[in-house]
């Protein structure tokens, strides 16, 4: 799966990283796209590593599972 899948799939399943991400980051479920979670300097990359991560702790998805 691409980035953008990773992080939608890990937002649907957790609602601890749902509320982390909409309540610390003010970005919420439909404000990423397949542009910014791929950028570093404007966009939401390191937000979209950060909820990746979470996701693989929480075992919703798996490091290989991600292109």
């Amino acid at each position: 799966m691409d980035k953008l899948e990773a992080v939608q799939r890990i937002l649907r399943f957790s609602p601890r990283i749902l509320e982390w991400c909409e309540q610390e980051h003010h970005v919420f479920f439909d404000d990423f796209d397949p542009h910014n979670v791929e950028n570093y300097e404007d966009g939401y990359g390191e937000l979209a590593d950060s909820i990746i991560n979470e996701g693989i702790i929480e075992n919703i998805i798996e490091e290989e599972d991600i292109d």
